[in-house]
């Protein structure tokens, strides 16, 4: 018993040593965000696009975009906050970056055109 009392000591160490925390992202833009336009078609038919941010707290996230309740678009995005700005990036994509500024409940952008509204 005497040999084992170190060992044990010594896993016991080790385990509560690798132990770290895991630093916890509590941005206010983590969750859903939407924005829904209709617009009028050639034939006079009103269309509907939706497109849905979803931000999660690895500073990534999904991209969904439905044109009259059918999917589209739907890609992967990553996003950090710098200063004041939020930089929302589409890898692997030809999408531009929208550059945003959390206002209250909605993602401006620098013109002051609304690119989501918190759902």
């Amino acid at each position: 018993m005497k040999k084992q009392s170190p060992f044990i000591a010594l896993c016991v160490t080790i385990l509560f040593a690798s132990c770290s925390k895991t630093t916890v992202n509590n941005d206010p833009v983590i969750g859903i965000w939407t924005n829904t336009v209709e617009s009028n078609s050639v034939n006079l038919k009103i269309i509907k696009t939706e497109s849905e941010w979803i931000f999660n707290d690895a500073y990534l996230g999904r991209y969904h975009q439905y044109q009259n309740s059918d999917l589209t678009v739907q890609t992967d995005f990553s996003w950090k906050h710098e200063d004041d700005q939020y930089i929302i990036s589409y890898p692997g994509t030809d999408f531009p970056d929208d550059i945003v500024t959390l206002v209250q409940t909605t993602l401006q952008e620098s013109d002051g055109d609304i690119l989501a509204t918190r759902e």
